[in-house]
C-alpha cells in the first residue's frame, strides 16, 4: 500500500490534537465538578438561574467527555502492550462507558431529527432510561479524572527496591566436630618422596687380591680409544690390522685417502697397541684378561 507523506503528517497532527484534548479535558471536567458543587451549595444560583453558565457548563462537559473517547481507546491498547493491568482495565471500562453513552445520545438526537420529534418524545424510543444514562455519564466523568491522575503514577517499583541486596555468605563456624575431622584427615595424609634409582655395585664376600680388583675396575670402566674418531672407522682400522694388513697399506685397503693415515690409522693403532700392552702386564695366573683384538 502506498504511503503519502501529507496523509502521514495529517494523522500525526490529528493524534496530537486528540492527546491535547485528552489532557485538557481534565481541566474542563474539574471546572464542571466545581460549578456543579457550587450550584448545589448556592441552591441553584450558579447554573440554574444563570443561562450563560448553563451553556458554558454544557459545552465544557461535552468537549471534555466526547473528545476523550479516542484517547482512552488508544491508551487501553498501549497499556496492554506495556503490561499495565490496572491501567488497562481502567481505560477499558472507561472506553466502554464513553462509547455506550455516546451511542445512546447519538441515537436520541438521530431519532429527534429524523422523526421531527421533541426531545421528550425522542426519549421514548431509547431502551435505556434517562436516569441510567445520566448515572453512566457521571461515573465516566469521575473515572476520567482518576485515569488522568494514574497516567503520572508508575506501577513499577524503583530500581533500588527491585534489586534485592546480594545475600552475604554465611560465616564459617569452626565447631569442635569440624576441627576433629580436619585433624583426622591431616593425620591420614602421607607425603611420599620418590627416590632415584642409583645403580649399586654388587660386592662379593669372597676375598680378592688387589691386582684382580684393579683389573675388574679397568674392565668396568674401559678407557675409550680416541673418542674423537668415529666408532665405525675405528673398528674398520682394528679389523684390518688384525687381518695382517700392514699399517701403511690400511688406507689403500679401506679405500681411504693417504691423509687419514696420520689422523685416524696411526693414532688408533698406537692407542690399540698401548691398551693391549697394559692388559697383558696386568695378567694373573688365575685370571687373564686381554683387550679386544689383542693376540695371546
Amino acid at each position: 500500500m502506498r504511503q503519502f507523506t501529507t496523509i502521514e503528517k495529517l494523522d500525526t497532527g490529528i493524534l496530537y490534537l486528540l492527546e491535547l484534548a485528552s489532557s485538557l479535558s481534565v481541566l474542563l471536567l474539574a471546572f464542571g465538578l466545581i460549578a456543579s458543587m457550587a450550584n448545589v451549595l448556592t441552591k441553584g444560583s450558579v447554573l440554574t438561574d444563570n443561562l450563560t453558565m448553563q451553556r458554558v457548563w454544557a459545552w465544557t462537559q461535552c468537549i471534555a467527555i466526547d473528545a476523550s473517547v479516542a484517547g482512552t481507546i488508544i491508551r487501553t491498547f498501549r497499556y496492554q502492550a506495556e503490561g499495565e493491568k490496572v491501567k488497562t482495565w481502567l481505560y477499558g471500562l472507561l472506553s466502554a462507558l464513553l462509547l455506550f453513552t455516546a451511542a445512546i445520545v447519538l441515537n436520541i438526537e438521530s431519532v429527534q431529527q429524523t422523526l421531527n420529534l421533541t426531545l421528550d418524545n425522542a426519549y421514548v424510543h431509547v431502551f435505556v432510561p434517562v436516569e441510567v444514562l445520566i448515572w453512566i455519564r457521571s461515573v465516566a466523568i469521575v473515572l476520567l479524572i482518576v485515569a488522568h491522575a494514574l497516567r503520572h503514577v508508575s506501577s513499577q517499583k524503583p530500581t533500588e527496591e527491585v534489586q534485592a541486596p546480594a545475600p552475604q555468605p554465611a560465616p564459617i563456624v569452626l565447631s569442635p566436630e569440624l576441627v576433629e575431622t580436619l585433624r583426622v584427615l591431616l593425620a591420614q595424609t602421607t607425603v611420599s618422596e620418590e627416590q632415584p634409582n642409583i645403580p649399586q655395585i654388587t660386592e662379593t664376600a669372597t676375598g680378592t687380591d688387589p691386582a684382580r680388583e684393579e683389573i675388574e675396575e679397568q674392565i668396568t670402566h674401559p678407557t675409550p680409544l680416541f673418542p674423537d674418531v668415529p666408532d665405525e672407522e675405528r673398528n674398520k682400522v682394528i679389523e684390518a690390522y688384525k687381518s695382517g694388513i700392514p699399517r701403511r697399506e690400511i688406507c689403500s685397503y679401506l679405500r681411504w685417502g693417504n691423509a687419514k693415515y696420520s689422523t685416524i690409522v696411526k693414532p688408533v693403532l698406537d692407542a690399540y697397541e698401548q691398551q693391549c700392552q697394559i692388559d697383558w702386564e696386568n695378567d694373573t695366573p688365575n685370571f687373564r684378561v686381554a683387550a679386544p683384538g689383542c693376540k695371546s
